[in-house]
């Protein structure tokens, strides 16, 4: 799952990414378009305006002394044939395939030589029109570029060709020449301010000048990554948002599947840990129980007392740990059934304790009570409250490093009426605090198997708080001891519900 999600993050970033540049290499290109219309325009102005000037000057002669020195105007080929420079030879052949120089022949020589002579005409004005326009080139190279064409003109051209090319982005532009080995921008934007990583596009100027000069016309968009964010928007939204709830629910699916398997593990050692807590019990009364049936066995009332007394115990003891798991059952199903009354729980913790105080004393030990709420009615269930207090209490025993030393207490604070329960045992590690009160959770002690239990206790413990609109806490540390405290809402309190 965890490489399918990356591989497909990682697929939508390349489609992204494949569309961006796309669109970055077609605005490109309409912008090298742009940049060339441009170019194309200021050289057809320039042979515009040649050919305006041409044809107020194609009469006189050309003066070509910077292109070839030694030219002089070409004369007409009568002349040159006159003057022995060229020779005409004419050639006629009759129809009847004779040659003859009737004047049928003479007419038709006499067109030849008018075309050959007309073309020859036409062929030297292109030459001299192509060598005053070489002329005309090299005057202009020579021109600075403010003379050769207006700024306003170039921006106006500039402008035109973005917008026929569909580039409305807002932009800056300039001349860029050399002076001193330096690009220095001559004419153009008077905020042309390019960043070191602007994109910048540039053009020559002028190609056809000999020698071509370095200037260039330049061209950026302040905009521009702003217009590709907002024309790549489209994917890149739904995709986030996707890759967004695919992540979601793959951290939501994996908590799920080591919760799942978490419980597994709590279930597989509850159902060990219950199978060894009923096994004992059922041992015993089976071996008791053969004890009565074994007639080798002298059966004296004390023995049948003391044999009769151990059924009783264990199968008291059996009872309660099956009672333990179903009542937990009933209670996750909501099938259990509370009923409240007003309470009184400096009373209850005192009647619990002096219960208890038997059991602490047999194990050599001391409860100390200090019951000194000054408000200790709340509204609860009796037995379930009696039960969470018993339970903690004989958690509180059975976690005691030798001697039990228990401190049970009561109070008020802002609105809540409080029962302390506090030990010095052997206290619980602190990456552990948080999962006591999952069902079947019990700390894990390694192969050591001294405290029994199926894990309920704390479990049904924070329900019955919960049910009670109460909260629970604990304070522990590893060695010296833990400290529970069970906060209950008083049924008269201005301030329900709140603690500072």
């Amino acid at each position: 799952m965890a490489l399918a999600a990356i591989f497909l993050i990682v697929v939508q970033m390349m489609t992204i990414k494949h569309t961006a540049d796309l669109q970055e290499k077609n605005f490109r290109t309409q912008i090298y378009k742009a940049l060339q219309d441009v170019t194309d325009a200021l050289d057809m102005a320039e042979i515009n305006q040649f050919y305006a000037i041409d044809a107020d000057q194609s009469e006189s002669p050309l003066n070509s002394s910077g292109i070839f020195p030694n030219s002089d105007r070409i004369p007409p080929l009568g002349t040159l044939e006159q003057s022995g420079e060229i020779l005409i030879s004419q050639k006629f052949t009759a129809p009847n395939g004779r040659g003859g120089t009737n004047d049928h022949s003479n007419f038709f020589s006499q067109v030849e030589i008018q075309s050959f002579q007309h073309g020859y005409n036409r062929k030297s004005a292109q030459d001299e029109q192509k060598l005053r326009y070489r002329v005309f080139m090299r005057e202009r190279a020579e021109m600075p570029l403010s003379l050769r064409f207006q700024p306003e003109l170039l921006a106006i051209a500039l402008d035109s060709a973005l917008k026929r090319n569909d580039i409305l982005l807002d932009y800056k532009f300039t001349i860029l020449t050399q002076i001193d080995g330096k690009s220095t921008p001559i004419m153009g934007s008077k905020d042309y301010k390019p960043g070191k990583r602007t994109k910048l596009y540039k053009r020559l100027l002028l190609a056809d000048d000999e020698p071509i000069k370095p200037n260039y016309l330049c061209v950026y968009f302040p905009d521009q990554n702003n217009n590709f964010f907002k024309s790549t928007s489209f994917l890149v939204f739904p995709s986030l948002i996707l890759t967004l709830m695919i992540i979601g629910i793959f951290i939501v699916t994996l908590q799920i599947i080591l919760r799942q398997k978490k419980i597994s593990q709590i279930k597989n050692d509850f159902i060990n840990n219950m199978t060894h807590e009923l096994k004992t019990p059922i041992s015993t009364i089976s071996l008791a129980s053969q004890m009565l049936r074994d007639s080798s066995v002298s059966l004296s009332a004390s023995t049948v007392d003391h044999i009769s007394g151990v059924i009783f115990d264990e199968s008291k003891r059996l009872s309660n740990q099956v009672e333990k798991v179903l009542q937990m059952a009933v209670f996750n199903e909501g099938r259990l059934k509370l009923k409240f009354s007003q309470i009184d729980l400096n009373k209850l913790a005192e009647t619990v304790a002096s219960n208890f105080e038997i059991r602490v004393s047999n194990e050599n030990g001391e409860l100390k009570t200090d019951l000194m709420a000054e408000n200790p009615f709340i509204r609860g269930d009796e037995v379930h409250i009696t039960n969470v207090i018993f339970n903690l209490l004989d958690n509180a025993v059975k976690y005691s490093k030798a001697t039990p030393m228990i401190e049970l207490s009561t109070e008020n604070r802002n609105g809540w009426a409080i029962v302390q329960i506090k030990d010095h045992g052997i206290g619980i590690p602190k990456e552990h605090q948080a999962q006591i009160f999952e069902r079947f959770y019990r700390v894990p002690t390694g192969n050591i198997h001294n405290v029994k239990g199926f894990g309920l206790g704390l479990s049904y413990v924070k329900r019955i708080v919960d049910v009670h609109n109460g909260k629970i806490k604990v304070d522990s540390t590893l060695g010296k001891g833990t400290r529970f405290r069970l906060y209950f809402p008083l049924k008269q309190s201005q301030n329900y519900g709140k603690e500072d």
